[in-house]
This record gives structure tokens, C-alpha cells and sequence, in this order.
């Protein structure tokens, strides 16, 4: 591939050259409107909790193990944990809840629980946990009353029976029950659907979206939540995407009368089109589509599009939540506990990084950089592998391994249960090996959160396309213009390519945030990464971009 140049035009130039400090330009306290304005932005950790800390010494992460290594999310620089299901289970992953008001014993007790949430509190990370509201265990209360007809329980689930058209068009939504009926299960027949139908069943999961709320929680990741009311499950008179949008938005608004500061994220596995449409009922969808793009661009070592990509979702995004909510919370992520981890081999349709370092920090510098509020899984700040496909005994297990803390913290399941070790990161290496290694990926991480927690633009800010981007230089300016007062402008430029780009020369540190590589020399390394800080008094971008 030959070099490219960057060609700055006249303005970016002036802009960049007039800036006079690497720092960001807002102070260390917000002001009161930016906070009402965007109390629900931060950065967000996934955290796996039987995989993460175990810190009463079974082999099994814990509340406890979370409540000791807070220090680690701080110095990382986050601001919420996402919490997978903590609810009684028989199984590992979790999903399959017996108790919604209690926590898992393996994970400790409530009152562990319950320091955990005041000591986060205290320093102002907020934890949200998995709520499962579209199905239980088929060993919950509910549903073995259910199979027994008790009242009100013997509608707190979808039956119907043999002759029921749905049964030929979706025969494996239903699971026979008996005597000619069947009960629906999306996820199979060991985790029945609840019947969101059904008045009764609404107003219990807002009693235990309150429960929790009331405890400290700060919010929830509704699992599911496209399926409330699926296709297949309501007759065929009804638009279940509507239903399922009705229900939802009814359960929100109840839960946000009661806690208007909750955060309510959700879990609608689709393409943006599909799910851009749920800031009628949340916060913010997951965005599924992010993390495919970026693995895309970098697999590729172009993409003139991603930039415009990322500015059609989020201008797009805000114009769907104008009617709903102040305005859009995107909710970017590069891989999550169903899919293949970033760092291990691909497989058909999921193209992920491998092994090399440049690829994997690109993509963290992608991640990091884009609107919205990021969602790391644990462990992928440490490149830590996985694959969702692998072969049994491994199979979905491998996505959830324990985080490399290779100290006293370090869980043990589910390799005490196997006859042989780690198959997938024995060459990763551990948390306190890269915290000494300044070009680690951990150290990635760190200084782009942190900078993502000083920097408004990038926490806040609206996004625009730099001026000359090609296939392989993707640029873009995160700008925030509440008022005078508030205004800050930062120039992010992602290299795809596997080649340098050459820099013109000037005083390049005076206006760098944020670059790659550590011995910086007026290039951009393969796969990687600038940020500038502009400076809003110096420069006409508000005006130019103003709407």
C-alpha cells in the first residue's frame, strides 16, 4: 500500500496550531445544567459476576470480590457496571431466574449485595443489573403454580392448545404441557415466557424494578426485550412489534415516575433499524451494529464510510428520541457475553482481531472516541479470548472465563471442573502484567476513559465528519455547544490502514489529547489513533456545523 499524506485544509490547520493546551478545556466540576442535561452518560463495564473477583476464596467471583477491587474501576475510569444476572439460578449463565427478589447464594449474601451498592454509590459509580422480564425457570414458584392452575399464576404465562393456528406457523415458540396445551418459551421450555398481557404480570415487574431501585440500583439492562411480545406468541390480529413496544414504554414510564433518574438499557438483538425505534421505550438499545463496524473497517484496512455510518445512527438516534426523552443515549459495544470475544478466531458471519495488538487497540480507540456511552465486557481491556461456538466442554463457557487477575481475587470456575487448563488465555497476559507494560491494551483503555471522563466533547458531543477523509484516514469532531460557557471541540483521526501516514510538521504536542504510540514522530502508526483539542474561542466549527 503506498503512504498517504494528510492534507489539512487552512482551517483545521489554524485550528489545531492555535490550540495552547494538551488538556481538555472543561473544568473539574460540571455545571449543574450539563448534569441534568446528561446524568445518564458515563462509561459502563459488563461484569460476569461469577467470572470477575472472587474474593471468599470458593473459586467463584462474588459481590465481595466486586466491593474489593472498586479501586480498579476507578482508576480505569468507569463510571457504571452492568451486573449479569444475580438472581437465584440453576444455571451458570444465569438467565433462568427462580427468586427476582433475592441474589444468587454463590454470589454472596443481600447484605454483601447491599454494601456493594453503597460502597459504588459512595464514590459515584452507579451499578445496573440484569433484569429478566421476558421469561423465568420453569422451576420458578410461578410457573409450577402455573402447571398446577393456581390463581392468579395460571395466567402469568402464554398457553394455548393443539388447535391453535400458531402451533403450525411457530411449533417451536411451544412446549407441550399436557392434555392437549402448550405454554410458549422463545428460549426453550426450560425458560417459559411470561405473559405481558396479562395486567397482573406488569404490575410485578414493577414492583421488582422498584425492589431493586429502592436497594440502590441504579437502573437495569432489560435481557430480551424485544420478545415481550413476539411473533408467534400473540395471535396473528395483533402487531406484536407494537405490543411489544406498548408494553415495554408502559413498564418504563412506571419505573421512571417512581426513580426518574433510572437508566434502562435493553437488550434488542437487531439491525438499527429495528432497534433505533426502542428510544421510545429506553434509554438506550444496545447497539449491536457498532462493534461488527469497527471489527469490519479494521479487518479490512479501509472504510471511507464509517465515519458517515457513525453520524447517520447518531443523527438518527436523536431524532428518534426526540418525542420520548430529552435526547438519545447511544449505547456503542464491541462484543458481549453471547458473542465471540474481540481477540479470539473468527467464525462465519463474526469476524473478530486475533491476536495483533495494533488491530485490538484501534479498536478500543474506535470504541472509545464514538457517541454515546461505551460498553466494555470484562476482560476485553486485557484482550482476553473466547468463542461463543466452540466445541463442548468449552461451548459458551469460554466467553466466561475468569478474569486474569493472577492474584488472590482470581476466580477458578469452570477450570476446577476441567481436566485440563485454559485453552484460550494462557498467552494473555494478567491485569498487574499490563499495568506495568505503558503499550498495553489495558493502558489503552485506562487513558482513553479516563480522557472520555475529562473531556465533555467526547462524553457528550455531537459528531461531524473531518474534512478529508478517504478510505483509509476516518476522521471526525466531536463538538458540545450548550452555551458560551460550555463549548469544547476535540478532532479524533483513526489510521485503518496497515501502513503510516506521514504528518506535516509542527508542534504537534501542544494540541494532542491522545495518540497510540508512545514514541510519536509527526506519523500516525498502522491502526491508530489521534485525538486533538481544538479550541472553540479560536476557531468557527460551532457556526459551521450549527443546525
Amino acid at each position: 500500500m503506498k503512504k498517504f499524506f494528510i492534507v489539512f485544509s487552512i482551517l483545521a490547520l489554524s485550528l489545531i496550531l492555535a490550540s495552547c493546551s494538551s488538556e481538555p478545556t472543561c473544568p473539574e466540576d460540571e455545571p449543574t445544567d450539563l448534569e441534568a442535561m446528561y446524568h445518564l452518560s458515563g462509561n459502563y463495564y459488563q461484569v460476569f459476576v461469577r467470572s470477575f473477583a472472587d474474593g471468599s476464596g470458593d473459586g467463584v467471583g462474588d459481590f465481595i470480590g466486586i466491593k474489593e477491587n472498586l479501586d480498579y474501576f476507578e482508576a480505569l475510569g468507569i463510571d457504571g457496571l452492568w451486573l449479569m444476572p444475580i438472581h437465584p439460578t440453576t444455571s451458570k449463565h444465569g438467565y433462568d431466574v427462580l427468586d427476582y427478589y433475592d441474589v444468587n447464594p454463590e454470589y454472596g449474601s443481600m447484605a454483601d449485595f447491599e454494601a456493594l451498592l453503597d460502597a459504588a454509590n459512595e464514590r459515584g459509580i452507579t451499578i445496573i443489573i440484569d433484569f429478566i422480564l421476558n421469561h423465568t425457570s420453569e422451576q420458578h414458584p410461578w410457573f409450577q403454580a402455573f402447571l398446577d392452575g393456581e390463581h392468579p399464576y395460571d395466567d402469568y404465562y402464554r398457553r394455548i392448545d393443539g388447535d391453535d393456528p400458531r402451533l403450525d406457523s411457530h411449533g417451536h415458540l411451544w412446549h407441550a404441557l399436557g392434555d392437549g396445551e402448550y405454554y410458549a418459551g422463545w428460549f426453550g421450555g426450560y425458560m417459559p415466557d411470561l405473559n405481558w398481557s396479562n395486567p397482573e404480570v406488569q404490575d410485578e415487574m414493577v414492583a421488582i424494578a422498584k425492589f431493586w431501585m429502592d436497594k440502590g440500583v441504579g437502573g437495569f439492562r432489560l435481557d430480551a426485550a424485544l420478545h415481550l411480545q413476539s411473533v408467534g406468541e400473540v395471535p396473528d390480529y395483533y402487531n406484536a412489534f407494537d405490543e411489544n413496544m406498548f408494553e415495554l414504554a408502559y413498564w418504563e414510564a412506571r419505573v421512571k415516575e417512581a426513580y426518574p433518574e433510572a437508566y434502562i438499557v435493553g437488550e434488542i438483538w437487531e439491525s438499527f433499524g429495528v432497534y433505533n425505534h426502542f428510544y421510545q421505550a429506553l434509554d438506550s438499545p444496545l447497539h449491536f451494529e457498532f462493534g461488527h463496524h469497527v471489527v469490519n473497517s479494521i479487518r479490512r484496512g479501509h472504510n471511507a464510510d464509517y465515519v458517515n455510518d457513525l453520524i447517520y445512527w447518531h443523527y438518527q438516534a436523536q431524532e428518534a428520541a426526540e418525542d420520548y426523552r430529552d435526547y438519545a443515549v447511544e449505547a456503542p459495544f464491541l462484543r458481549n457475553h453471547d458473542q465471540n470475544r474481540i481477540a479470539s478466531s473468527s467464525s462465519p458471519g463474526t469476524p473478530n482481531l486475533g491476536d495483533n495488538h495494533e488491530q485490538l487497540r484501534l479498536a478500543a480507540e474506535m470504541l472509545l472516541t464514538a457517541p454515546g456511552n461505551p460498553f466494555i465486557y470484562y476482560g476485553e481491556e486485557l484482550g482476553m479470548k473466547g468463542e461463543a461456538w466452540g466445541n463442548p466442554p468449552i461451548w459458551d463457557e469460554s466467553i466466561h472465563l475468569p478474569f486474569l487477575w493472577d492474584n488472590d481475587y482470581q476466580a477458578t470456575w469452570p477450570i476446577d471442573d476441567w481436566d485440563f487448563e485454559d485453552p484460550y488465555n494462557d498467552d494473555v497476559d494478567p491485569l498487574p502484567v499490563q499495568q506495568e507494560d505503558p503499550d498495553s491494551l489495558f493502558n489503552v483503555y485506562r487513558r482513553l476513559l479516563n480522557l472520555r471522563q475529562d473531556s465533555w466533547a467526547l462524553k457528550y458531543g455531537t459528531i461531524h465528519a473531518y474534512e478529508d477523509n478517504d478510505r483509509y484516514l476516518q476522521g471526525f469532531y466531536r463538538i458540545l455547544d450548550v452555551d458560551a460557557e460550555h463549548q469544547d471541540i476535540v478532532l479524533v483521526l483513526h489510521n485503518l490502514s496497515d501502513d503510516i501516514i506521514p504528518l506535516f510538521d509542527f508542534d504537534l504536542p501542544e494540541s494532542i489529547l491522545y495518540y497510540s504510540e508512545y514514541d510519536f514522530d509527526n506519523v500516525m502508526a498502522p491502526y491508530s489513533t489521534l485525538i486533538f483539542q481544538i479550541d472553540p474561542n479560536e476557531s468557527n466549527l460551532v457556526d459551521d456545523y450549527e443546525e
